[in-house]
C-alpha cells in the first residue's frame, strides 16, 4: 500500500478545513439535471458532531468525491448538541430530498436513554446505505501509571468512584461504551460529561480525565507522541496501526464488543429514487483505492452495506443495545 502522504493529525485538519466540496465548474453526469432526477442541487450532509471527528472527515472525504460524480455541490453541515438531537432532527424534518444525516451507533441508542427524544430513529428515517466501520481506543492519562487494561482495572477497584472517564454526550456511545466497562468489568468510574469530542480530548490532553474511549482516526498521532496511553480497543480486532495493543476483550473483559458504524440516512419519505442512486455512488466511491488508503490510515475500514440491509441492521443493533442496556443497568 501506497504510505499516506500526512500525518493523520494534518489530515483530519485539512479535511476538516473543507466547509463544502465542489465539481469541476459544467460537470454533469448521468441522473443530474430536471425532471426529478437526483441531484437536482447541493446535497447537504448534516454531521451532528463538532468538525474533525470520525464523522466529519468520512462525510467530507466521500462528499467531495461524489461532487465531482455529480457536478453538484456536497455540503457538510455539522450541528453538534444533544447526543446528536440535533442535527438528527434537522434531517428528520427536512424536505427538499437532499439532506441526510451521517449517523452511526448513537442514533439507534440515544432513544434508549433519552426516551423523551421528538422522533423515532427508525420510524422517522429512510436509512440508505453504511460507510465504514471504526472502534475506540481506550485511551488512559499517562498520570494514571498504567499501562494495560489490567493494570487500569487493578487500579479502579482499588480507588471505586475516585477515577473518572470523559464522554462528549450523556447517551452517545462513548458513554455506554464507558458504561460498559464499568459494568463488565466490576468497576465504577465516575462520567465527565463535554460539550463536544474537541473539548473532551482537550480535556484528556491536559491531565483532567483518566480515561477516555476515542476513535483513532483523531487519537493514533497523540498516541505515538506519549502523550495518550492505548489500553484497550473497543471491537472484536486488534487495530493494524497498534498490533500491539489487545481488544477489551482479550485484555480480561470476555464478551466486550462495541464497535463503530457509519451511514448515511433520510428523512422519512424519501424518493426511492434518490435513495438508489446515493447508494449506488456511495458504494462506487468507496471502491477507489484512494478513499481506501486514506480511510485505513485514519483507522477506519470501508463497509457498504445497502439499504435493502441497512435497515434491518439499524433495527438489530437497537435491540442489541437495548438488551445490553437493560442487563447492565446502563442509565444515562
Amino acid at each position: 500500500m501506497r504510505p499516506f502522504p500526512m500525518n493523520r493529525r494534518r489530515a483530519l485538519g485539512v479535511l476538516a478545513a473543507l466547509p463544502w466540496a465542489a465539481a469541476p465548474a459544467g460537470a454533469q453526469t448521468p441522473g443530474s439535471g430536471e425532471g426529478g432526477a437526483f441531484p437536482r442541487h447541493a446535497v447537504r450532509f448534516v454531521v451532528p458532531y463538532a468538525p474533525g471527528g470520525t464523522s466529519d472527515v468520512l462525510a467530507r472525504l466521500i462528499g467531495q468525491k461524489l461532487a465531482v460524480r455529480w457536478g453538484q455541490q456536497a455540503i457538510v453541515d455539522n450541528r453538534p448538541g444533544a447526543g446528536t438531537v440535533i442535527g438528527a432532527n434537522a434531517v428528520r424534518q427536512a424536505t427538499d430530498g437532499h439532506t441526510f444525516l451521517v449517523a452511526n451507533n448513537t442514533h439507534v441508542i440515544s432513544p434508549l436513554l433519552m426516551p423523551s427524544l421528538p422522533y423515532d430513529p427508525l420510524g422517522d428515517f429512510t436509512p440508505v446505505c453504511t460507510l465504514a466501520t471504526s472502534d475506540y481506543l481506550l485511551l488512559a492519562a499517562p498520570r494514571l501509571g498504567v499501562r494495560s487494561l489490567a493494570e487500569f482495572i487493578e487500579l479502579a477497584r482499588k480507588r471505586p468512584g475516585q477515577l473518572n472517564f470523559g464522554t462528549h454526550g450523556v447517551g452517545g456511545l462513548t458513554h455506554v461504551a464507558a458504561e460498559l466497562l464499568n459494568a463488565m468489568a466490576g468497576i465504577r468510574m465516575a462520567l465527565v460529561q463535554y460539550k463536544g469530542a474537541g473539548p473532551a480530548l482537550t480535556a484528556m490532553l491536559a491531565g483532567e480525565v483518566d480515561v477516555y474511549f476515542d476513535a483513532p482516526a483523531t487519537t493514533l498521532s497523540y498516541v505515538k507522541e506519549g502523550r495518550l496511553v492505548p489500553i484497550g480497543i473497543s471491537g472484536t480486532r486488534r487495530l493494524a496501526a497498534l498490533p500491539q495493543v489487545p481488544t477489551i476483550a482479550e485484555a480480561g473483559v470476555p464478551g466486550y464488543d462495541v464497535t463503530i458504524w457509519y451511514g448515511l440516512m433520510g428523512p422519512a419519505g424519501l424518493p426511492q429514487r434518490h435513495a438508489d442512486r446515493l447508494q449506488e455512488d456511495v458504494q462506487a466511491v468507496l471502491r477507489e483505492p484512494e478513499v481506501g488508503e486514506r480511510l485505513e490510515a485514519l483507522g477506519v475500514a470501508a463497509r457498504f452495506m445497502p439499504q435493502r440491509e441497512f435497515g434491518p441492521f439499524a433495527a438489530r443493533e437497537q435491540e442489541r443495545y437495548r438488551r445490553l442496556i437493560a442487563e447492565r443497568g446502563i442509565k444515562a
